[in-house]
């Protein structure tokens, strides 16, 4: 009975269930699996891949416990996902969906025989329990109690024929023979023969069963190795083969495509499958077998170009819309170099090879660009990570900043995070997380820099400050206090000039009260200069004359006038005079001529506000004229003034 399930669909479907096994369980040797439909049965083959197909008999047999996990994983996933194996139904003409019986078989790689099978049923939908028992029509009820007694008889004849037994749901391959020898056997009513129409077993009708069921045996045994393929006369089964393998050989040799291995995979694995039928008494035995081993071979190759294929189209899906985190990468990295590694087993003697190496180039160019974009991912998230480690530092070292070089080590530490992370380009996935950061870290920069520009200036007045200093008290050592003046004014201008909060700031504060007193005494010696300058002026329009009266000098802050000899001659001159023409004391002579030049003295004095000593010629003090005393007086009655508070 030929299906009308598409080839394409249980193509499908054992991709589906190989992938299954290869990620449920990782521990377990590789197997490939194939599925096919007959006569109303899924049909799942389980067959261990051998690295080596030479040493395909070194492969080991399952373990009982392994055999029965991997039946169970794949039951549960058909259980999870009935597969859709039924032809298209009109809408006018629905077809009731009756439960599809699945069998699973295990084969060792290179033999001929499956040696563990497990077998259940798939119901054709999923309803709810409620609805199961509210909705299910009364005969399809009916069937399922018909299948399931006929499935427990099966069983029991199974057991009873085969000597050994893996499990509930695996058997050797005698089991096998004896499963199919038994449902040829067996009609859906056999279930009349054991049991009686009340329901309590009768003994001799029991008896009358046990007879026909061995009889049975007996004539079935014969007609079923008598009607399995190639045993009498020709096997067409093996020519037909023959010619597909040729044909399929020629279509793959002549340049390949993917859809060609896929239909080609289908057709060579039903002709597998129609070889494995052939038993061991034909004479045809041998000739299929080794057929079926090229054929197996040859499906082995276009596995592992489909499986690659399959594996390639996972990491092109994985690696759609990037940006992707680098773990996303690296598993499509991983897909790449698995499906580089199936197409490197396909064998140069495989018609597949050409295709295979192609592939693997394609596979090869796409892998690079992956590993690339994971370079890219690993330079940009190490630019990120580098970038914050650079603003830790930038904190500490401003947070500890006492001079203007810790200033700008903070700073350019600010820059240098910035700049890492304006290098994450757009396309990386740290791309995100690096704007994040830059919308908080630049204004930190630019606070960094406005800082950094304070300090300049601040180190830049205190500097200035300094300089300005050193020239005011070179001016004062040369007694140019008008230059002192303006070099102390300017030192105070460039010290009040620092911030606060910069490193500098607490070394100007003392600064700022000794250059205010340095310019007040600047100040007042500069007061003092111009008024000794005025008198000094004054002095010598007074001191003038022939002969000279007298002579001036400045010592400190008093103006000291000598009378020269000469005038004090002219002095005694005119004093002798008018004693003699009137009759008058010689002193109170010479004081009326000298009257006028204290006179003029005092005035000066007054002028300048600079009190003034006054000395004969023969160098004794005359007196000192104190503007701050209205007049001449001694030096003992000056200094007692100046000590009074």
């Amino acid at each position: 009975m030929v299906t009308a399930t598409p080839p394409s669909e249980l193509h499908r479907l054992g991709f589906q269930l190989q992938t299954l096994l290869q990620r449920a369980q990782p521990g377990l040797p590789p197997v490939q699996v194939r599925c096919a439909l007959r006569e109303g049965v899924l049909m799942v083959l389980v067959q261990q891949v051998s690295p080596d197909p030479g040493a395909a008999s070194a492969v080991r047999r399952l373990e009982t416990f392994e055999a029965s996990e991997m039946f169970a994983c794949l039951e549960d996933e058909l259980r999870r996902s009935p597969p859709n194996l039924s032809p298209a139904k009109s809408p006018d003409s629905p077809t009731p969906v009756r439960p599809l019986s699945v069998r699973v078989y295990l084969r060792a790689a290179g033999q001929p025989r499956p040696y563990a099978i497990h077998q259940f049923r798939l119901d054709g939908s999923v309803p709810s329990a409620s609805d199961r028992d509210q909705t299910r029509p009364q005969e399809d009820s009916q069937h399922k109690d018909k299948e399931d007694k006929y499935e427990d008889k099966l069983n029991t004849f199974v057991s009873a024929a085969a000597p050994e037994r893996l499990s509930r749901s695996t058997q050797d391959a005698a089991s096998l023979d004896a499963a199919d020898s038994a449902e040829a056997l067996l009609p859906d009513s056999a279930q009349d023969l054991i049991m009686a129409e009340t329901g309590r077993f009768a003994l001799p009708r029991m008896a009358i069963a046990l007879a026909v069921g061995v009889a049975a045996l007996a004539f079935g045994g014969t007609f079923y190795a008598l009607t399995r393929p190639c045993v009498m006369g020709g096997c067409a089964e093996l020519q037909t083969v023959e010619r597909l393998h040729q044909a399929v050989s020629q279509q793959l040799s002549q340049g390949a495509t993917l859809q060609d291995v896929s239909k080609s995979y289908t057709q060579l694995t039903d002709a597998s499958y129609r070889l494995s039928r052939v038993p061991r008494w034909s004479r045809h035995y041998a000739a299929a077998n080794q057929m079926q081993q090229q054929t197996e071979s040859t499906v082995a190759a276009l596995g592992q170009v489909l499986s690659a294929q399959a594996t390639a189209t996972e990491a092109v899906e994985m690696a759609q819309n990037p940006p992707h985190p680098l773990e996303v990468w690296q598993r499509a990295q991983a897909l790449w170099e698995k499906a580089i590694a199936q197409l490197q087993q396909v064998s140069e003697s495989s018609p597949v090879y050409d295709l295979a190496q192609q592939k693997r180039l394609e596979y090869a160019e796409n892998l690079a660009m992956i590993e690339q974009r994971i370079t890219l991912e690993q330079q940009a998230q190490d630019w990120v990570n580098r970038a914050r480690q650079a603003v830790e530092l930038a904190e500490a070292r401003q947070g500890a900043a006492t001079s203007m070089d810790t200033r700008l080590e903070a700073h350019g530490t600010w820059r240098t995070a910035i700049a890492l992370l304006q290098q994450v380009p757009e396309t990386a996935m740290a791309y995100a997380e690096a704007q994040q950061l830059l919308a908080l870290y630049q204004p930190r920069l630019l606070d960094s820099s406005a800082r950094l520009q304070q300090e300049e200036t601040a180190v830049a007045a205190h500097r200035r400050a300094l300089r300005l200093a050193d020239l005011a008290a070179l001016a004062e050592q040369r007694r140019q206090w008008s230059q002192a003046v303006q070099h102390w004014q300017g030192a105070l201008a460039a010290a009040q000039q620092v911030a606060v909060g910069t490193t500098v700031h607490p070394q100007v504060q003392p600064l700022l009260s000794s250059y205010r007193a340095s310019l007040a005494a600047a100040q007042e010696k500069l007061k003092g200069a111009i008024a000794a300058q005025a008198a000094e002026q004054d002095l010598e329009r007074n001191c003038s004359g022939t002969p000279r009266i007298c002579t001036y000098a400045q010592q400190g802050s008093v103006m000291q006038v000598r009378i020269t000899p000469s005038y004090d001659r002219v002095l005694q001159e005119a004093a002798a005079i008018t004693q003699v023409t009137q009759e008058t004391d010689p002193d109170s002579a010479i004081m009326a001529h000298f009257n006028p030049l204290l006179r003029a003295i005092a005035t000066v004095g007054e002028t300048a506000q600079i009190p003034i000593e006054v000395y004969n010629a023969d160098g004794s003090l005359f007196g000192i004229y104190d503007p701050a005393l209205d007049g001449y007086v001694s030096r003992e009655v000056r200094n007692q003034q100046q000590k009074r508070p």
